[in-house]
């Protein structure tokens, strides 16, 4: 008995003496704090909107505690940055405390003020921490801020020219069927979680390749360090042109990261509903492109990654030349490239012209070509036609008539379609649909387009002796050291 009060008082002793050690607060100068970052960056952010909380841990490593004296804003009262260490707000904090091994957490959140210029403004400020040794430590608060105008269930009712800038539409944004509404190079539509773009009336969105129209989500941060939420579809409905919206263009647009792309509905075919030029359409929960009984035309512009289809084409007169049809989506069980179709639930909706002239349509599936074509009992005239020339196409080698000069690829042969392309990155979901040295696509398209498709996407001349399918023509691609990569 005596042997076990000695032990219990021995192991008392040790417990105690640990704890003593534990609230030990050193004021050793060589102990310091480590920080899980030296910086935190914001990403671009709207003027006067407070932005999405960061946080960072500060770590005591040390075997004694650390005392803080104080933690303080550089900026004081004035910083546009807020911040919250340890349950404390505000500017100035004091008393805190990091047992050994110990660490904090710092929330971090910044509001910045509008700036009455284009370009956005950056702010940045010190998060300072003073220990009690007298050592001071620093966290760098960066940030970039853009002036936006608000528009919420905004309906346009007379001819618009919206001025060039940033927009961020809440709800709804409304074309009346008696108006044109124009945007110019450089403008920037934000759609909120659930937002649309209806078009009733016209819609003239002209960019230009170094300045084009962007219609986006608003999510400007990230959901992983490496997965910015504009890469991911879903972020905001889709753009709609209704039956009465005739005469549409779509010039250098990006398009993407939406539940469906470009919705064109049942109208006169007679009229021109749309054309699309040199612009971008990709990464969507439904179709990127869908047209219903239209009169439309696509030129230089590139369809991709749509859990539907890329292109979805149900009757009407349409024309695609020198486009990229490329489905890569990975998020979900997926459709095919194109499908083509001549009913509607039923309903006859004849495919009076469907051509696809020097284009590619190409993907990671078996087969990316779909056609749900009958002859309509043959009491429907006109409605059945399309056409394919010049083009390199993932579907099965076929002696129809209608495929004319086609290069047929296969994923036996390509497997997954990736060698066509630079970057095909389903990790961070990052995709360069600009060919590589190794596609297939380069050099059998015809010239006979040279005319007036004299240029790729990107501004890259087009060459007669040697023309390349899709939206891009191939360039040499150049590696890190600035060094121009050999073709194999």
């Amino acid at each position: 008995m005596k042997i076990l009060t000695l032990l219990y008082i021995a192991l008392l002793s040790i417990l105690l003496g640990a704890c003593v050690e534990d609230f030990e607060y050193s004021s050793d100068p060589s102990l310091q704090l480590e920080f899980s970052c030296d910086t935190v960056s914001f990403d671009t952010l709207f003027s006067e909107v407070m932005s999405p909380t960061a946080k960072f841990l500060v770590h005591n490593r040390s075997s004694k505690s650390l005392r803080i004296n104080s933690v303080r804003l550089y900026g004081g009262d004035t910083s546009p940055f807020s911040v919250l260490v340890d349950g404390q707000y505000g500017a100035l904090m004091h008393n805190l405390e990091i047992r050994a091994k110990d660490s904090l957490y710092v929330l971090a959140s910044v509001t910045v003020d509008r700036h009455g210029d284009d370009i956005p403004l950056m702010v940045k400020d010190s998060l300072i921490f003073t220990l009690e040794s007298g050592v001071e430590q620093s966290v760098l608060l960066l940030a970039y801020g853009r002036d936006v105008t608000f528009m919420r269930g905004e309906n346009i009712v007379a001819d618009t020219m919206l001025p060039a800038g940033h927009y961020v539409i809440y709800d709804s944004l409304t074309v009346s069927q008696e108006a044109t509404m124009s945007l110019l190079p450089g403008t920037t539509l934000y759609f909120h979680d659930k937002a649309f773009m209806r078009v009733n009336g016209t819609l003239k969105a002209e960019g230009t390749a170094t300045a084009p129209v962007v219609f986006r989500g608003d999510r400007t941060d990230r959901m992983f360090s490496y997965l910015p939420y504009d890469r991911i579809p879903g972020q905001w409905e889709g753009l709609v042109f209704s039956p009465t919206s005739n005469g549409n263009r779509l010039l250098h647009c990006d398009i993407h990261s939406a539940n469906y792309g470009i919705k064109v509905e049942q109208g006169d075919t007679a009229l021109q509903r749309i054309t699309i030029e040199s612009s971008k359409v990709q990464n969507f929960h439904g179709n990127a492109l869908e047209l219903v009984m239209a009169r439309a035309t696509a030129l230089n512009s590139l369809f991709a990654n749509a859990q539907g289809n890329c292109v979805k084409v149900v009757g009407g007169n349409v024309d695609f030349v020198h486009c990229t049809i490329a489905n890569f989506y990975v998020w979900r069980k997926r459709d095919v490239a194109l499908a083509l179709h001549n009913s509607i639930d039923g309903a006859p909706a004849p495919l009076h012209n469907a051509s696809f002239a020097n284009c590619v349509i190409v993907g990671s599936k078996e087969d990316e070509l779909m056609g749900y074509l009958s002859n309509l009992g043959d009491t429907v005239p006109n409605a059945v036609n399309y056409y394919f020339e010049n083009s390199l196409i993932n579907t099965i080698d076929t002696a129809d008539s209608c495929f004319v000069d086609i290069t047929y690829d296969s994923i036996d042969v390509s497997p997954f379609g990736k060698e066509h392309f630079r970057l095909i990155d389903h990790d961070v979901f990052d995709y360069d649909f600009r060919l590589t040295a190794e596609s297939k696509a380069r050099g059998i398209a015809s010239g006979d387009y040279l005319e007036s498709l004299s240029v790729d996407i990107d501004g890259t001349p087009r060459t007669a002796d040697a023309v390349d399918a899709g939206c891009f023509q191939y360039v040499e691609e150049e590696t890190e050291s600035g060094n121009v990569r050999a073709e194999k």
